[in-house]
């Protein structure tokens, strides 16, 4: 049992080749090896990688959806600055988890200690088969929709068929080429993944400067001074806006993967928490109000192309030559920045099967690694398959909230793990301890985005839970050491041979 204990703590450093479960008796005695790489990275260096891992599509494609579920530009940018407010609560609450438990596996680690086997399971089974698939494939479609759009200017309240195959079959061929790239090598996966992220924040910084010239130009005539006039109250519609603006906020808890290589961490993770929040939530503020400047309330509504239409209305004031180019640089910017997330979300993504089959809890054959370059390759191409199926019978905001509600659902376990920890757990080390009203209010948060879904599509969310409930017989059947649902069918085989006088 302290062995286990330990090894949970990641004190110990699993050999690549070991496949015996941590639970078992016999297991084989493990390399004592330090796991903690070596802590380089200061204040500036995590802040920074964090914004430029978090800003990713949503902040083009997003604020179409927001706008267009709130219906005014006072409560689009509240539901801005709260689901902001709401992701540092979450990273703060994720801090003390991460400084618990450093093994690879983040929320299911969390779950596991806290829930136990089976709820770890139904994790995987929820978030790393049906989650990641979905998030992968609404990152594809944000891609193929500014990349098809370049070539197809259609109206997006009333796109063609021909216009929404083709953007399938692109997301479709951005995910084939990615995984085909990424297992053949990493390394240029990565070197992929630098460059495109110049190209975002280009078109981002570029963006905020149109907004500041049309302000300061005095063209504010699509900002009026009630920007709350249109405010739809409807629990649903500002949960469907919560789900959209999160979106853009996903990768919040990337600073607690990285606590092993920060210099102390127990005070340098928090102030980098707080500071990229903070930054973020002014960013994303100062760009929905750009794009408020430069657009009309109507087009935000319709339009989800939203920064190449910016592009095009701003500099298309000098001639349609520089219109053209206004709208050629914003479509061509995120779109190949989207091509990048999309590789990391595909690399990051593979590794939460390849985790659970070291662990016992998938085949064991998904955890195979290439040799050559250490790529997960079945995670990978696991994950890209699953990405490939979401991309054709959904569409992009419907991803983003199936994506938003199984996330919440699991974060919100995550949260709630931490008081009951502190109770069932109370001399466990921790190098950090947050603030309990700010893991309250992430409960909250977390409750809300789960019930709101509810309110608009009650069938639906049933079906998820129905899902998720289908993962139970799998684990006591496959998973769980005494594989109990084995158990039961054997003895329902046995009575249905002697009732109907059969047999195999």
């Amino acid at each position: 049992k302290q062995w286990y204990q330990r090894r949970v703590r990641g004190e110990f450093e699993m050999e690549v080749d070991s496949t015996e479960s941590p639970a078992d008796k016999d297991a084989p005695a493990v390399k004592a090896a330090p796991t903690e790489l070596k802590a380089s990275l200061n204040l500036v260096h995590a802040v920074s990688l964090a914004v430029g891992q978090t800003i990713g599509s949503g902040i083009f494609i997003s604020p179409n959806d927001v706008v267009r579920e709130v219906g005014s530009i006072g409560m689009s940018l509240v539901i801005w600055f709260l689901s902001g407010l709401l992701s540092m609560c979450g990273a703060l609450t994720f801090c003390e988890l991460g400084t618990m438990f450093r093994r690879s596996g983040g929320e299911f680690q969390y779950i596991k200690a806290a829930y136990g086997n089976l709820a770890a399971f139904l994790y995987l089974w929820v978030c790393g088969i049906i989650r990641n698939g979905m998030g992968c494939a609404a990152i594809a479609l944000s891609f193929s929709h500014y990349f098809v759009t370049l070539f197809w200017e259609v109206d997006d309240s009333n796109a063609p068929t021909e216009f929404l195959f083709t953007k399938k079959i692109v997301a479709t061929a951005a995910i084939v080429v990615i995984v085909a790239v990424n297992a053949y090598s990493t390394k240029i996966g990565l070197y992929m993944q630098n460059v495109f992220t110049v190209l975002k924040l280009s078109a981002l910084g570029v963006l905020i400067l149109l907004g500041i010239y049309k302000l300061c130009a005095g063209q504010t005539e699509y900002i009026g001074l009630n920007w709350f006039e249109g405010t739809k109250v409807d629990v649903a519609a500002w949960t469907s806006a919560f789900f959209a603006a999160l979106w853009s906020y996903s990768g919040w808890n990337c600073i607690n993967m990285m606590a092993g290589e920060i210099k102390n961490p127990v005070k340098t993770v928090p102030r980098a928490l707080v500071t990229t929040n903070c930054i973020m939530i002014t960013i994303y503020l100062v760009a929905n109000i750009a794009y408020h400047t430069t657009l009309s309330l109507h087009t935000l509504m319709n339009e989800r192309a939203v920064a190449m239409i910016a592009g095009r209305e701003v500099l298309g004031q000098i001639n349609d030559t520089w219109g053209r180019v206004g709208e050629i640089f914003f479509g061509l910017s995120v779109a190949i920045s989207t091509f990048g997330a999309l590789s990391s979300s595909l690399m990051g993504s593979s590794r939460l099967p390849f985790i659970a089959a070291q662990e016992d809890f998938f085949p064991r054959f998904v955890g195979l690694i290439q040799t050559k370059n250490g790529t997960p390759i079945v995670g990978l191409f696991t994950m890209g398959t699953l990405a490939t199926f979401w991309v054709w019978p959904t569409d992009l905001s419907g991803l983003i909230r199936y994506v938003g509600f199984l996330s919440w659902a699991w974060w919100g376990l995550c949260f709630s793990a931490v008081p009951g920890l502190r109770l069932t757990m109370p001399d466990y080390p921790r190098t950090f301890k947050v603030f309990l009203p700010v893991t309250f209010f992430a409960c909250a948060g977390s409750l809300y985005l789960v019930i709101g879904p509810f309110f608009e599509s009650p069938v639906k969310c049933a079906a998820w839970l129905g899902v998720a409930a289908v993962g139970i017989p799998i684990y006591y059947g496959f998973v769980d050491e005494k594989q109990t649902c084995k158990g039961w069918m054997n003895w329902l085989l046995k009575r249905l041979s002697m009732w109907l006088g059969a047999k195999l």
